[in-house]
């Protein structure tokens, strides 16, 4: 099943930002910290939807900055990301 399609406890509404992120890769038995960017292409209460050049995966946690306010850190868990063209859109 495609978990893009699946219906959503929050309707996400178009966004655009860019993002500097860490992906932390904790399945691997190395644990690799990768710094990397995107975009935020939309945004709920309950989720983002970014596109990257970085592999993204299910289970990959994603930390980043806030751009108000520094000192307050977003961390978010990789749900579901597909291919596409030469990027990956994940949420």
């Amino acid at each position: 099943m495609d978990t893009y399609n699946i219906k959503r406890k929050d309707e996400r509404l178009p966004y655009s930002a860019s993002l500097q992120f860490t992906v932390l890769c904790l399945q691997e038995s190395n644990h690799q910290r990768i710094k990397t960017q995107g975009e935020i292409i939309d945004a709920s209460k309950s989720g983002l939807g970014i596109m990257t050049g970085f592999p993204v995966e299910p289970g990959h946690v994603l930390m980043w900055n806030d751009k108000h306010q520094k000192v307050k850190l977003h961390i978010a868990l990789v749900k579901w990301a597909k291919e596409q063209d030469s990027s990956y859109r994940a949420g």
